[in-house]
């Protein structure tokens, strides 16, 4: 079987980057146009943006599900 595995999901990591580095393209298009590499740049930090909050979001839900669990055991 060539490529990745169909059945497996993708990390929310990856996809909110991708999301972000689209959401970051068009935005630079639509806004910044006429500057030359200002979508390019645009799309690099939304994909940044997109992989951080993910992973932000994810230690915060961690972090609240661990009080959670500590809290039932006392």
């Amino acid at each position: 079987m060539q490529g990745p595995d169909p059945r497996r999901r993708a990390r929310r990591e990856v996809v909110a980057a991708i999301i972000g580095a689209e959401a970051g393209a068009g935005i630079g298009l639509l806004a910044l146009g006429a500057t030359p590499l200002a979508p390019i740049g645009l799309a690099a930090a939304g994909a940044v943006l997109g992989a951080g909050v993910m992973s932000l979001r994810h230690a915060l839900i961690r972090r609240w599900l661990r009080s959670q669990l500590r809290a039932v055991r006392q």
